[in-house]
C-alpha cells in the first residue's frame, strides 16, 4: 500500500457525498472514463479547498469543524477559481503530458498560483 492510496472516506468519512452535494455534478469525481486533464483538475481543486480549510481552521474564530469544507468550497465557486484552474490545468497537461515529472511540477505550480485567490 502506498502513502498515497489512503481511502478519504476513512479520513474524512462524510468526504464524498459532501464534495459532491456541495460541488454538484459539473465539478464530479473522476470516473473510469477520466482524463489526465479531469484527474489533474479535480486534483489541484481539492488540494485548494483543502489548504483553504486548514487555513480556515488556524483562524482565531474558526467554523465548526462540519462547517468547514462546505465553507471553502462556497467560496471557491464565489471567487470563481474554477475558470482559471481549467486554464492553468489545461496548459500544463498539453505542454507536459508526456512528462510526469514536468507535469507535477507545473500542476504544484498552480495551486500556488491559485491559492492566494482566497486568503484575505
Amino acid at each position: 500500500m502506498s502513502c498515497c492510496s489512503v481511502e478519504l472516506s476513512s479520513v474524512c468519512p462524510f468526504y464524498p457525498s459532501l464534495i459532491h452535494n456541495a460541488i454538484g455534478d459539473r465539478f464530479s469525481l473522476p470516473s473510469q472514463d477520466a482524463t489526465t486533464q479531469s484527474i489533474a483538475e479535480h486534483g489541484v481543486r481539492c488540494l485548494l479547498i483543502f489548504e483553504y480549510c486548514y487555513f480556515l481552521l488556524q483562524k482565531e474564530k474558526s467554523p465548526a469543524e462540519q462547517d468547514v469544507i462546505p465553507l471553502a468550497i462556497k467560496e471557491y465557486k464565489d471567487f470563481n477559481v474554477a475558470a482559471t484552474v481549467h486554464k492553468a490545468v489545461e496548459t500544463a497537461v498539453q505542454q507536459h503530458d508526456q512528462n510526469v515529472d514536468e507535469l507535477c511540477q507545473a500542476l504544484l505550480q498552480v495551486v500556488l498560483e491559485n491559492s492566494y485567490r482566497f486568503f484575505p
